[in-house]
């Protein structure tokens, strides 16, 4: 009786045993492990080693300001009466844009320029008397005296008169419109805001230890929160030539060229500055394995197997690593799954 009972035990347990071998002969291999020449071999993430351009930026925010840019107002104090503009028009250089009333300055320009006739019609007939009558040339002189007076008065009259007349002083784009027909007007008063926006300048700071790099001409680029999607790309323009004792950095601009007006004034853009460009092999940063003062990276050799190579960097980037010596184009290196390895490893890549 009890040998039956044991068999009977006993059968389950080996239902058991058949099932679990089963699994293990006909399931894959678990995560991270193939089979591979016999020998079991780790899965792992490789990146090729390529020959690629980087650039040695800085980063930093900028604001952004307009090319030129002024407040619109009159040399001269009248009543405004026309006004040539609507809010946002975009101007020529010289094109009209209020009119002041002008009647007065009118007639004394004419007023000026029929005396200055008269007295330019003395000064010749005493031009003939000189000629035979010495007592003749002292009024000459006099004469002559007077028609300079009459001149630049009808000069400075003339320009009061072109004041009258207010106009855009460069092409741009024009604000709101500040005053209304019969206002009276002064040198104080704000007629509306012209904006040069061919252009776009963005200051920015730069840390003092690039100063001996900073060049005219460098590329800059720039991203903007109200297009996220958009790339502005400029050079630098000016480089202030003093630094700030406080931040110990020193302020730049860089100029963008502006034609669909996008960028306006006032905006908030990140900026990257270019100092240089960099051509050498690139791995990721992770692929790095930093030993005391020396660097390391897991290579592939032709048979599959892991091998652990120094390398020397020559500069790092976001995320990427230049390789000065130590690995040539081409060469395999290891990404991921480093920390279960060892050299002589058999490995597969993924993928």
């Amino acid at each position: 009786m009890l040998s039956q009972q044991s068999g009977k035990a006993l059968f389950p347990f080996l239902i058991l045993v058949l099932l679990g071998l089963c699994v293990y002969l006909y399931l894959p291999k678990s995560a991270g492990q193939t089979q591979q020449g016999g020998m079991n071999a780790t899965e792992v993430v490789a990146h090729s080693v390529s020959q690629d351009n980087r650039a040695v930026s800085v980063d930093a925010v900028g604001s952004a300001r307009a090319n030129q840019a002024i407040n619109i107002t009159s040399a001269q104090s009248d009543y405004v009466t026309a006004i040539y503009f609507k809010d946002g028009d975009s101007v020529a250089q010289g094109q009209q844009l209020v009119q002041l009333q002008d009647q007065q300055e009118k007639l004394q320009v004419a007023e000026l320029s029929i005396n200055l006739k008269e007295q330019r019609r003395q000064l010749e007939r005493l031009n003939e008397l000189a000629k035979s009558q010495s007592a003749a040339k002292s009024q000459l002189e006099e004469q002559r005296s007077k028609v300079d007076a009459l001149q630049a008065q009808l000069d400075a009259a003339r320009t009061k008169l072109q004041e009258m007349t207010i106009t855009a002083p460069f092409a741009g784009v024009l604000g709101k419109r500040l005053v209304s027909v019969g206002a009276y007007v002064n040198t104080n008063t704000v007629l509306t805001t012209l904006d040069d926006l061919s252009i776009i300048k963005v200051d920015f700071q730069v840390p003092e230890k690039y100063l001996a790099q900073l060049k005219l001409g460098m590329k800059v680029t720039a991203l903007s929160d109200a297009y996220a999607n958009s790339l502005f790309t400029g050079e630098l323009s000016h480089i202030d030539p003093r630094i700030d004792e406080r931040t110990r950095s020193i302020a730049v601009t860089a100029k963008f060229k502006n034609k669909d007006n996008r960028l306006r004034p006032g905006m908030l853009l990140f900026t990257k500055l270019q100092l240089a460009e960099v051509t050498a092999l690139m791995v990721p940063e992770k692929a790095i394995i930093p030993l005391q003062d020396k660097h390391f990276v897991y290579a592939i050799d032709a048979n599959g197997k892991v091998e652990r190579v120094q390398v020397k960097i020559q500069t790092r980037f976001n995320g990427w690593v230049a390789i000065a010596e130590g690995l040539h184009e081409g060469q395999q290196v290891i990404t991921e799954g480093t920390l279960k390895l060892r050299v002589g490893s058999s490995v597969v890549v993924k993928g």
